[in-house]
């Protein structure tokens, strides 16, 4: 199951596609957001299928390249279009994420 999240880092807000149960707050979803380059984030999770209405076939396209549970794929950069998109109201708990706030070493 795609899961969609709203990120907000120092670069500003990202739409992210991922199949990770654990959520945005886990230590895998931690490092590979390291990987890409973001070391702090907050993490609201949106409903995929307000996604999928909003994106439609580029939502298809992503979601279709996530080929393991680990994988985060980016799916749109341009914040203030990513903002437009989405209601506060449509957003869940934000999960607030540093580098060094590890779950479990």
């Amino acid at each position: 199951m795609v899961r969609s999240y709203l990120i907000m880092s120092g670069s500003g807000a990202m739409l992210v596609l991922t199949k990770m149960s654990q959520g945005m707050q886990s230590d895998v979803a931690r490092d590979t957001m390291l990987k890409k380059g973001i070391r702090k984030y907050i993490a609201f999770e949106v409903p995929p299928a307000r996604a999928k209405e909003r994106y439609g076939a580029r939502f298809e396209a992503v979601s279709s390249t996530i080929t393991q549970e680990n994988d985060i794929r980016v799916m749109d950069v341009d914040g203030h279009h990513v903002f437009a998109n989405f209601e506060f109201r449509e957003m869940g708990e934000p999960a607030f994420v540093g580098e060094g706030d590890r779950i479990s070493k």
